[in-house]
């Protein structure tokens, strides 16, 4: 990206044009006599006139650099032998993974030191007194100590040497082949820099300086490229994320796949044209620019690696959970082994080792809880790594983050400010339904698949209101992510906070049917009148509360539709999901049936149904006879009355109907009919009798009478059910 001052109007872009053609001009002429030039520049620095003193620089050179990385070797040696050893040789996780190879990038860390603290020394020891060959080793052995401090990275991140601690999902072959060129091209790198650095310290001319800065970039630009077309497969399979199956991803990881080698040359042109006109206007940022992306992608590799290992470490410690498998399937099938033995009782190692496997499955539980805000996380240590990563290479373009007074600076603040509420809203949202899961243990409010009736027990209270909390949350989250974004572009929030005053008075002046739903609602739940999941009747609407929002509920009736009601249309509430509920049944027997007998039977038959392990927990009061509670023309009406939790009545319903029925059958008592008698009155001396027609038409007319009875008695029943 260029500086600010190479971005103005037409005319300045003309003299800008002609200051790069003038600068390179000169630079150009210097490459003629290039070798002239820098042997004016040694002879210039030398005591005695001859180059002679080269030869002493480039023995020392060698000589502290040998020392040095022998003093290295030794170190790393023993940091290997204090630290690595403490870790196992084929991790499981990749918690011990990372923290192996950061483990040995900390030891090589060691070496390093120790390389650069001994050769330092031996150069000021075998040089004194003539300062150029003093700067001339100092400036060899920077070049060296960056070429290590690079080897570190390399050899950590690709893990050539340890497959089984390689976190990139590389081959072996590939890992090496890609580690030594990019160790080759370093090498070369450093050295081109190292000695362009080294003649300016000389005195080089400018021109001639630039021309082999301009050199080194043109080099490694060309190096790199080479490096990217060789292994662009193995790289292609990294950034899209899927190491064995490149035909089968879809989407954006596609589009990377085909365009990303593209894109990544045509970086490294513009990065080596930018570099080039830096570099000859003398204008800051000039170099680095071609580097710049994979020293940005080993950073980023660098801190999503400690933050992962700091997330299985000390967040959120990663639990064995596979051997923890492993070992309660042992423990399990050991004890039931040992539970064969005849008159065998359990020893206390089987004992332990039974709580062994208990604490393990605990674990594996835990460790299946931790696993959404592992991921999320992790995903947030992947965002962040990335978002350094691209901070580093906008900081290597020269672009200024910390200055408010650029676009791209206030956009990466927003992007930070967008970060931080996604992870804020993820994290909220993974609690709240987790918790809203363990309230409601899966169920969804819907009636019974097997019974097809409803009325059951519905959710808790605090599974009904953590939705409402949980979109509060969310949407605060939404609204200051947005106000923090909005101050960062320079917009001043505060009229928008008159704003919505305002606005917020207009709606309450305007909209007073909306605020008396909105707390008609609250007070509703404050008082907890009704709870998701739950059967209540409002009177002009009745049915299972499926969704509450902030000024309405809907209610599922049970055959089917869905209603929406508003909370300020509703007067009263009655819950038929709460606490307990009687189920009241009625029979029609004979008028020759023992009242007395019928009820003690029934009671024997409620006894034997509480002893059942099926049904008997469902009821709270047992089947109890209530007598003979109506007479009709045929029949004597006995009911029986049982006492359940909400839900459970109409599966036990079918179980007493069938239970008395075939009760009634064994025992001998009789079920009454339905039957109407017509008597006709007439005179017996009437010579006239009446016909069969007529017979008929009479009994027609008690039709009527026999029909309202038996709408009677279905509301009677319909009453009972509870509804």
């Amino acid at each position: 990206m260029p500086a600010p001052s190479m971005l103005p109007g037409g005319g300045e872009q003309m003299k800008l044009i002609f200051q790069v053609r003038d600068a390179l001009e000169g630079t150009l002429r210097s490459a003629g006599n290039f070798s002239d030039l820098s042997a004016s520049v040694l002879l210039s620095q030398s005591p005695d006139g001859t180059l002679g003193w080269l030869g002493t620089v480039v023995l020392v050179l060698v000589l502290s650099a040998a020392i040095g990385l022998a003093a290295l070797h030794l170190c790393e040696r023993w940091a290997r032998a204090r630290f690595l050893r403490l870790y196992d040789a084929a991790p499981q996780h990749r918690a011990g993974k990372i923290g192996y190879l950061l483990s040995r990038a900390l030891s090589m860390g060691l070496g390093v030191a120790a390389f650069a603290l001994v050769s330092v020394l031996i150069a000021l020891l075998l040089v004194s007194g003539h300062t150029p060959s003093r700067v001339s080793v100092f400036t060899g052995l920077e070049a060296v100590l960056m070429f290590l401090l690079l080897r570190i990275v390399f050899l950590n991140v690709l893990a050539p040497d340890r497959p089984a601690h390689r976190m990139v999902a590389m081959g072996d072959r590939d890992a090496h082949g890609l580690y030594r060129w990019l160790m080759g091209v370093s090498f070369i790198t450093f050295a081109a820099m190292g000695v362009c650095n080294w003649m300016a310290a000389m005195g080089l001319e400018a021109s001639a300086h630039k021309l082999a800065l301009i050199g080194t970039v043109t080099l490694s630009c060309l190096l790199l490229a080479v490096v990217v077309v060789l292994y662009r497969r193995p790289l292609g399979r990294l950034l899209v994320g899927n190491p064995h199956a490149e035909a089968s991803v879809m989407g954006w990881r596609r589009v990377v796949a085909l365009l990303w080698l593209p894109l990544v040359l045509v970086y490294f042109l513009a990065a080596l044209a930018i570099s080039v006109v830096r570099v000859l206007l003398d204008q800051p940022s000039a170099l680095g620019l071609v580097a710049a992306p994979v020293m940005a992608a080993l950073l980023g590799s660098v801190l999503y690696g400690v933050l992962v290992l700091l997330i299985d470490r000390w967040l959120l410690p990663r639990l064995d959970t596979e051997t923890a498998r492993q070992k309660f399937e042992a423990d399990v099938a050991r004890a039931s082994e040992t539970a064969l033995g005849e008159g065998e009782e359990p020893s206390e190692a089987t004992q332990a080792e039974a709580t062994q496997a208990q604490a393990q499955a605990e674990a594996l539980d835990a460790e299946n809880a931790r696993s959404p805000y592992r991921h999320l996380l992790d995903h947030g240590a992947a965002i962040l790594s990335i978002a350094v990563a691209v901070g580093f290479l906008l900081m290597r373009w020269g672009v200024p983050l910390a200055d408010d007074r650029f676009l791209v600076a206030n956009l990466f603040e927003i992007s930070l400010v967008i970060f931080a509420s996604y992870m804020a809203y993820h994290a909220v949202a993974i609690t709240i339904d987790r918790q809203i899961a363990r309230e409601t243990g899966g169920s969804n409010g819907k009636p019974d698949e097997d019974t097809g009736e409803v009325g059951g027990k519905g959710e808790t209270r605090l599974a009904t209101l953590l939705p409402l909390f949980r979109n509060f949350l969310l949407i605060t989250i939404v609204v200051i992510a947005a106000m923090l974004a909005l101050s960062e572009l320079g917009v001043n929030i505060a009229p928008l906070f008159a704003g919505a005053g305002v606005v917020g008075l207009a709606v309450g002046f305007g909209a007073q049917t909306l605020i008396r739903d909105i707390f008609s609602g609250a007070f509703f739940l404050f008082d907890d009148a009704f709870r998701k999941g739950e059967y209540i009747d409002i009177g002009s609407v009745k049915g299972t509360v499926e969704k509450i929002s902030i000024r309405s509920m809907q209610l599922r009736h049970h055959n089917g539709p869905l209603n929406t009601v508003p909370f300020g249309e509703i007067q009263f509430v009655k819950n038929f999901s709460r606490d307990w509920a009687v189920m009241k049944l009625a029979f029609r027997v004979t008028y020759d049936t023992d009242v007395e007998r019928m009820r003690k039977l029934i009671k024997k038959f409620g006894q034997e149904l509480l002893e059942h392990p099926d049904y008997g927990p469902k009821f709270l009061q047992p089947v109890k006879s209530q007598g003979v509670t109506a007479l009709e023309d045929s029949a004597m009406i006995v009911r029986v009355k049982f006492m359940t939790r909400p839900g459970d009545q109409f599966e036990l319903r079918k179980v007493v109907y069938a239970g008395i029925r075939d009760l009634c059958e064994r025992e001998g008592i009789h079920f009454a009919h339905r039957e109407v008698t017509v008597r006709v009155s007439q005179d017996p001396d009437d010579p006239r009798q009446f016909s069969e027609e007529e017979k008929k038409a009479i009994g027609g007319a008690a039709l009527p009478v026999i029909e309202q009875q038996q709408a009677a008695g279905q509301a009677s029943a319909a009453n009972n059910d509870g509804r």
